[in-house]
């Protein structure tokens, strides 16, 4: 084999080691930001969110994003009642719900606990509110449960709706869609007490 054979042949053994070389950091990159439990980013994601948000701006046709905070409700008694097991499962179904209900282009973290963030790419809080909003808020009044021998166990949760800020950190963003999401289980709650007398929109 002549010198520039061989000079061919260390550049493609280079660049295939390369090549593999990138793939396999993707790889831990994606295992590092995914949550075991719901396949969905979890919270490391938060500090490149601005980041990923300009990756995927070019795939939408507006630049506006609506951040969504997702909250189950009496998720700590529902671990108690029925054991954690049932509260993994609860959380699951959230995780795949929520995938089935937004576009690849979104972004869905599992902040912790029981606690969600969707970052909707090119829609306002007000279309959002009409589309992906409106259904995971269905699902989340009751359409949502676990068949538990003879138990069906309705998974509620409460939805802070709020325009993303980029001028901003993604945690104080995530600081006033959180205080959106407790407004709104506050007058969840109420309305389970009392019929309710209108409707509250974010």
């Amino acid at each position: 084999m002549g010198d520039k054979q061989k000079s061919n042949l260390l550049i493609t053994t280079l660049k295939h080691e390369l090549i593999q070389a990138r793939e396999e950091a993707k790889h831990w990159e994606l295992l590092a930001t995914t949550d075991d439990l719901t396949g969905l980013h979890n919270r490391r994601m938060l500090y490149d969110v601005d980041k990923k948000i300009s990756e995927r701006r070019s795939t939408s046709n507006s630049n506006e994003l609506t951040l969504l905070f997702i909250d189950l409700d009496d998720f700590g008694k529902l671990n108690k009642k029925f054991g954690d097991d049932v509260g993994d499962e609860a959380l699951r179904l959230l995780g795949k719900t929520i995938r089935k209900n937004i576009r690849e282009t979104d972004i869905a973290i599992r902040k912790g606990g029981d606690e969600f963030v969707i970052i909707l790419m090119g829609s306002t809080p007000e279309l959002a509110s009409e589309t992906v909003v409106k259904r995971l808020q269905l699902m989340l009044d009751g359409e949502l449960s676990l068949r538990i021998g003879d138990n069906n166990i309705p998974i509620r949760g409460s939805i802070g709706v709020f325009s993303y800020d980029q001028s901003v950190s993604p945690f104080e963003n995530l600081k006033q869609a959180d205080e959106l999401m407790r407004i709104q289980k506050l007058a969840r709650k109420a309305s389970m007490v009392n019929p309710p007398v209108q409707n509250i929109t974010l």
